[in-house]
C-alpha cells in the first residue's frame, strides 16, 4: 500500500526500521530515526512512494542529488541511514555494489 501523504510515509519508515537500528546510545538511534524520516519525506515528495516501494533508483537519486550540498561527514551519516533502510528491506546483498559513491567516506 502506498502512503497517502508524507506523514504516512514517515510512519511507514519508522515501522520498517522498528528496533533494527544498531547502537547503544539512544541519541545515535534518534538521529538515525530522524534522518530516516527525512529520507521518507523527501522520496515521497519526489517519487510518491513509501519505504516498502523503494527501488534502487530512488535511493541513488537521494544520495546522488539530494545530499550533495551537505558536508562529507553529513553525507556519510545519510548513507549509513540509507544502508539501514536497505538492510531492513532485505535487499542489501543485491544493492550493495551499486550503493557506492563519494558519500561513503566521512
Amino acid at each position: 500500500m502506498r502512503p497517502a501523504n508524507t506523514t504516512q510515509a514517515q510512519q511507514k519508515m519508522l515501522q520498517l526500521l522498528g528496533n533494527r537500528i544498531p547502537g547503544r546510545r539512544t541519541t545515535k538511534v534518534k538521529e538515525h530515526r530522524e534522518r530516516a524520516k527525512h529520507i521518507a519525506d523527501t522520496l515521497y515528495r519526489h517519487f510518491q512512494v513509501g519505504p516498502y516501494q523503494y527501488r534502487l533508483k530512488h535511493l541513488l537519486w537521494y544520495l546522488n542529488t539530494h545530499i550533495q550540498p551537505l558536508q562529507a561527514a553529513t553525507q556519510y551519516r545519510h548513507w549509513l541511514t540509507a544502508r539501514q533502510v536497505v538492510i531492513a528491506l532485505e535487499r542489501w546483498q543485491h544493492w550493495q555494489p551499486r550503493l557506492v559513491g563519494s558519500w561513503m567516506r566521512p
